[in-house]
């Protein structure tokens, strides 16, 4: 089953699904572009090849429609509290941080600086009170924070 927070792999290099949102009544796969190359390239979830179908540069959000029949878990989708703590959860590891400021299309989250995300982690949900409120986009070693796009931009899409 295709899930938030699942691996995929892209060129030998494990990944991780940020979100599952329906687009026009389809299930899509969301995660962060900047580990693409662009639209049409190909990955592998779940032992099934699928390519990304849309590239939102703007947001660092790359969109991948699933074939409808394949099993997934739609996302639950929340809003950032600032100030209150949130985790950044895969199959991997969960790694804790907290809400530093929520913007309409970016949070800013501080991690603690011995129990930082790691390099694939890109894409990864943040969640609290177990629903998803971003995905993580990048990180500054140097002072320990990390830029989430909000679960503000997930849900514009679903509008589509």
């Amino acid at each position: 089953m295709i899930k938030a927070g699942s691996s995929f792999f892209y060129k030998g290099k494990r990944c991780i699904v940020g979100a599952v949102i329906l687009i026009k009544g389809l299930p899509y796969m969301v995660t962060a572009s900047h580990i693409f190359r662009g639209e049409g390239d190909n990955l592998i979830v779940n032992g099934m090849e699928v390519a990304v179908t849309s590239v939102l540069k703007a947001y660092d959000l790359a969109l991948i429609k699933l074939p409808y029949e394949h099993p997934v878990k739609i996302t639950e989708l929340g809003s950032a509290t600032e100030l209150e703590e949130a985790f950044l959860v895969n199959d991997i590891h969960i790694v804790r941080c907290r809400v530093v400021n929520a913007g309409a299309s970016l949070l800013y989250l501080g991690f603690r600086c011995l129990d930082m995300p790691k390099p694939g982690d890109s894409g990864s949900p943040i969640l609290q009170e177990g629903k998803v409120i971003g995905l993580l986009s990048s990180i500054m070693l140097d002072s320990c924070m990390g830029i989430a796009i909000s679960s503000k931009v997930l849900r514009s899409l679903g509008n589509v």
